[in-house]
C-alpha cells in the first residue's frame, strides 16, 4: 500500500479563535450528474447542479444540527467512511407537511457551515437519506420540540471543504416563504 503514506506534516495553527457548532445547513437532492469542482488544494470551489436544480438551506432550531466523519470497517477488512447530520426543525406547519415525503424518503448531498465558516461537504459520492424523522412535543414549558432529523450515508472519502459559504450560497435557491 505504498499511497497510503503521509505525504506533508500535520499541523496545528493556534493564531485565531475557533468556535464549535453548525450555523447553516443545506441540502442538495442528490445526483451523480451534479459536478464539484476542486480547486488546488482539494476544496470544492465551484457546485454545478444538473438542470435546473438548487441547494435548499434548513431553518433549524439553534444549537440543534451537528454532524459527523467516521471511520468504519466492513467484516473483510474494507474501509469506508459513514457521514451522519442530525437537526431539529422547531416548525409544525404545512410547509414543513408538505415536505415530509422529501425530507423522510430522499437521498442528499448535504453541506454543513459551521460557527467557524468552514463549509464542509458530505454525501457527496452516494448521498445521505434520513435513518431519522421523529416529532417530539416535550412536556415541561422548558422542553425542546420539534422534528429531529438525522441522515446517514456510506462515502469513499472524508468530507470535503468547499472555499466558502458563498460556493454553496450561488446554487441555492433564494426563495422566502412567510407562513
Amino acid at each position: 500500500m505504498s499511497g497510503c503514506k503521509l505525504a506533508s506534516n500535520i499541523t496545528k495553527d493556534n493564531c485565531h479563535y475557533t468556535v464549535a457548532g453548525i450555523k447553516a445547513v443545506y441540502l442538495i437532492n442528490y445526483d451523480p450528474e451534479n459536478e464539484y469542482t476542486p480547486n488546488t488544494d482539494g476544496g470544492i470551489e465551484k457546485i454545478e447542479l444538473a438542470g435546473d436544480a438548487k441547494a435548499y438551506s434548513i431553518d433549524f432550531a439553534d444549537n440543534t444540527a451537528s454532524f459527523s466523519d467516521e471511520l468504519a470497517i466492513n467484516g473483510n477488512g474494507g474501509k469506508y467512511r459513514t457521514h451522519t447530520v442530525n437537526f431539529t426543525i422547531s416548525n409544525y406547519n404545512y410547509e414543513l407537511l408538505n415536505q415530509d415525503l422529501a425530507l423522510s424518503l430522499g437521498k442528499y448531498t448535504v453541506v454543513v457551515v459551521d460557527k467557524s465558516n468552514r463549509a464542509i461537504m458530505l454525501g457527496r459520492y452516494n448521498g445521505l437519506s434520513a435513518t431519522a424523522f421523529n416529532y417530539a412535543s416535550g412536556a415541561a414549558d422548558a422542553d425542546a420540540f420539534g422534528w429531529t432529523v438525522t441522515m446517514a450515508g456510506t462515502e469513499i472519502s472524508m468530507a470535503q471543504l468547499l472555499k466558502d459559504e458563498n460556493v454553496i450560497a450561488a446554487v441555492a435557491d433564494k426563495t422566502v416563504t412567510t407562513p
